[in-house]
């Protein structure tokens, strides 16, 4: 479906791997997670096992680093026993360390991209998972000057995008949300009255990957630098 840009007054756009790289990183986290469990489990069937997990604490503990780090250390306590799970959980610890100082890479063109923007449109963020995580990520980003709003939630269904829009006093109809994630950002976001762009990225996590419909209700982008095409 076509943009409304005359439309849109707000740009609303997820963080990782809309703004940033992030699923590489924990990519090869797992790697090394699965590598703990090599003489007990398969590859597949360490990953089977800590995406189980990881799905089974969601309501519990949530999105991000912290709750991946969890649920390695649960998957570990699972799997191995008690002479070999404490020395695995030291492990487990230091990468989800690593994984929560790993560098800020910006996507090619995003900062370029926002600048450009900036001048003509109200610019937000709407991201979920770690509260601390997600701030550092921002501020070492360099992009927070140009975003006249931050959201950090717990997760993205439509009754959170339709409170985050009541909250600014935004018609959704002016809301244009970009991401990576049809689950997370683009569906949720369009139910609620918004207009969307949906950027696929090489790397998704299983648990958002979702089939695209016939007739999307969205707009396709290769990249986030394309909407300067479709918006200016």
């Amino acid at each position: 479906m076509a943009l409304n840009a005359k439309k849109i007054t707000h740009v609303c756009l997820d963080a990782d791997d809309t703004l940033w790289q992030n699923e590489p990183y924990f990519r090869r986290t797992e790697r090394k997670f699965y590598a703990l469990l090599k003489h007990r489990l398969t590859e597949r069937d360490a990953e089977d096992k800590l995406f189980q997990t990881e799905m089974s604490n969601l309501d519990t503990f949530g999105y991000g680093v912290k709750s991946f780090t969890l649920s390695m250390i649960q998957t570990a306590l699972d799997v191995l026993p008690a002479d070999e799970a404490a020395p695995a959980i030291r492990k487990i610890l230091d990468l989800g360390k690593n994984l929560l100082s790993e560098p800020v890479v910006l996507l090619p063109g995003v900062k370029e991209t926002l600048e450009t923007l900036a001048p003509n449109y109200h610019l937000a963020v709407i991201t979920k998972g770690d509260l601390l995580a997600q701030e550092r990520k921002l501020e070492e980003s360099g992009l927070l000057p140009l975003f006249g709003r931050v959201e950090i939630v717990s997760k993205k269904d439509t009754a959170v995008y339709r409170s985050i829009f009541r909250a600014w006093n935004v018609n959704p109809e002016n809301i244009l949300m970009v991401g990576n994630s049809l689950k997370s950002d683009v569906f949720p976001a369009v139910e609620a009255g918004a207009q969307g762009v949906w950027i696929p990225c090489e790397d998704n996590w299983t648990h958002e990957e979702t089939e695209e419909p016939e007739n999307p209700p969205y707009t396709k982008l290769n990249a986030l630098t394309d909407l300067l095409t479709v918006l200016l």
